[in-house]
């Protein structure tokens, strides 16, 4: 496991397909509030994922910073 404080873990709910459809407001809800995705699982194999306004705003959030780090490592090898 990796210990580091600037390290961050990547976390997404598992909820079995038929859950998901059955209470997805509040699986919506539920992504909102924790920022994250949801796995739609079927048995051991994710079948999908969802992503609320929010958790999906934060994806792009870390996709923008991941292309700035990249930016400034391509920067300092020349």
């Amino acid at each position: 496991m990796i210990n580091n404080s600037n390290f961050e873990w990547e976390q997404t709910v598992c909820i079995k397909k038929d859950t998901f459809l059955e209470c997805f407001e509040k699986a919506r809800k539920l992504s909102e509030a924790k920022r994250l995705s949801i796995s739609v699982m079927r048995g051991n194999e994710r079948d999908g994922v969802f992503y609320s306004a929010k958790a999906y705003d934060e994806l792009l959030k870390q996709i923008n910073g991941l292309k700035r780090e990249i930016s400034i490592l391509k920067n300092r090898q020349n």
